[in-house]
Parts: C-alpha cells; structure tokens; sequence
C-alpha cells in the first residue's frame, strides 16, 4: 500500500507543474484526493523530504526543494555501491562515459580546469611514494576532467569512481612503476587538451582505462 501511494504522490509530482519553491497541497486535501488517511500522506511526505526532494517552510507549509547535488551524489553513490555491480560492468560504463564525454571536455575546457589539472598533477608527482595519497589524486584527476563538461547531470557519473578505484580492484596497480605510468599517462591527456586534439585525446583515455 505505502509503495503504491509513494508511486502516485511521485507521477502527482511530475505531473504536477509544481517547480522549485512552490508549495504542495495541505495534507487534508491531499489525503481526499488520493483517498488515503492524513497519516498516510504525511509518511509519503516525510520519504520524499528525506530525499531531499521536498521541505517544509514555515508559514508556507511543504514546497518543493532546490536539487541539492551533494545530497543527491550520496544517495546515487550509496546505491552504486549497494547495487552488486560487477567491477567489469562498472568499467565498461567508465569507458564508454570517458570517451563519450570526450568531445565536450575538448570543447569546454577553460583555463581554469586546465589550472586544477595541472595542480592535481604536481600532486601526483608529490606523491609517487605514496600509494594511498595517488590513488586519491588519481581518481579526483578523472573526476576532475568530468568537471570539465559543465554537465551537472554527467557529474553524477563521478560517483563510480571511489568505487572502481577500492583497493581490492587495484592491487596489481599499486606500484611505484604503475604510478608513474599513470602519472605520465595524465600528462599526456592534459597536453593533448592544451592542444584540443579530440582523436588523441579519445584513443589517450582509452589507453589508459583499458589496462587498470
């Protein structure tokens, strides 16, 4: 009964031509018109606030919330890693995303995200002692490049990349000769953006992702 009346609030809401600030109904006139107790509804509620879809406002009752990405990039990661993905799955996907997304990042890419790579890099370079430290700066590299698109949707894709880069699935990666593989690899990937070369840039990413 609750997943039914959650589904139907949920088609109401779409439906609804409701958007970011707008109150919903009271709960009375909610409750007669999906036929359910006040009770009922005020739960539904309360789901999709937890969401963070829904909030209430004092003296305006229950409005719909502004997306709020963090809260939103936890519960997708949170659900990725409680899917029972296979690591080879999620690759596939991380390969595909790359170099789908390869053609904005060329086009997009401002000096400032040039700016962070290159940070990012000199960190790396920092850290090629460090195995723990890279991974981290390897995976926030990656993330990084996904910034690039200016896409808050493809952003979301980020989320599989703590997972993909767990240490159970990068044992064989944690030397210091992969490192500094790894480390010349994404400089050559900056370069090539320095450059806008997109063909080298799509066959750069696919040489890098394929072997990890």
């Amino acid at each position: 009964m609750q997943q039914l009346l959650i589904e139907r609030f949920q088609n109401y809401l779409l439906d609804s031509g409701l958007s970011t600030g707008d109150p919903i109904p009271k709960e009375i006139e909610l409750a007669e018109m999906f036929e359910v107790s006040r009770s009922d509804i005020r739960e539904v509620i309360q789901h999709f606030a937890q969401l963070g879809l829904l909030k209430r406002v004092k003296k305006r009752g229950t409005v719909i919330q502004e997306l709020n990405e963090d809260a939103l990039n936890r519960s997708f990661s949170f659900c990725l890693q409680m899917g029972g993905f296979y690591f080879e799955e999620m690759k596939e996907v991380r390969i595909i995303m790359e170099t789908a997304i390869a053609p904005l990042i060329v086009s997009r890419i401002t000096p400032e995200n040039l700016e962070k790579l290159d940070r990012n890099l000199q960190e790396q370079f920092a850290a090629l002692d460090d195995s723990v430290r890279f991974e981290e700066l390897d995976s926030q590299f990656h993330a990084l490049l996904f910034s690039c698109c200016q896409n808050r949707l493809l952003s979301l894709f980020t989320n599989l990349l703590p997972i993909l880069f767990q240490k159970k699935y990068r044992e064989r990666l944690l030397s210091r000769s992969w490192r500094e593989i790894g480390y010349h690899s994404h400089c050559k990937l900056v370069e090539v953006l320095r450059n806008h070369d997109l063909a080298l840039f799509k066959e750069l990413i696919l040489q890098h992702i394929m072997p990890t």
